[in-house]
């Protein structure tokens, strides 16, 4: 996989970048932070231009959450049963339960620090009618995150690029096991109280 990557990036650069950050951001199992991490190291060797690999990811990735929004949206129930029975359904109570927690700063959060919850959170965002304003304003700070952060980690560590994305990938979904370890926890916890006070 690694070494096909490196022959797209080389061959097609931006209009790999682009499509493939696009398509990520829609649910697509397409490693868009890899790509964005081999930019920045290609960036860094000066065979890329760092502030058009930025600004490539970024308007994808804008585009492709917006329109994963739009298609929630246009989608509504119909989509969300329809996403149960595709590769996100295992995502999709995480992502609602994050979605109910955080609202705006779920969007924010998902877009570089739980970025494996990204397009599910896109979905849902459109099913459950979250504002579409607040969608955008939250989309665009997260996205300028991952975009500077993935391509800043490119350039400075380009010689060891690929481990670092393998470990950053490692610890997203680290993270994303632990928050659904605590929301469980939580519900378990107000089960086990209810069922004491039914005792008593």
């Amino acid at each position: 996989m690694t070494d096909l990557l490196l022959e797209l990036v080389t061959q097609y650069g931006l209009v790999i970048l682009a499509c493939t950050v696009f398509l990520s951001a829609l649910g697509a199992p397409l490693p868009g932070t890899v790509l964005l991490v081999l930019c920045g190291a290609y960036a860094a060797s000066g065979d890329m231009d760092v502030v058009t690999v930025v600004s490539v990811a970024f308007l994808s990735a804008v585009a492709g959450d917006i329109t994963g929004y739009a298609i929630g949206y246009r989608g509504g129930a119909w989509l969300q049963r329809r996403l149960r029975l595709s590769s996100l359904g295992s995502q999709m109570d995480k992502a609602e339960r994050f979605m109910a927690k955080w609202g705006g700063a779920g969007v924010f959060f998902s877009r570089w620090l739980v970025a494996p919850l990204g397009p599910t959170v896109n979905y849902i965002s459109g099913i459950s009618r979250f504002g579409w304003r607040k969608f955008i304003i939250w989309d665009l700070l997260g996205e300028l995150i991952w975009t500077g952060a993935y391509t800043t980690i490119g350039m400075v560590f380009s010689a060891t690029a690929l481990a670092l994305v393998d470990i950053i990938a490692s610890a997203s979904w680290v993270l994303i096991g632990a928050v659904g370890m605590y929301l469980m926890g939580k519900r378990l916890l107000k089960v086990a109280q209810q069922a004491g006070q039914a005792r008593s």
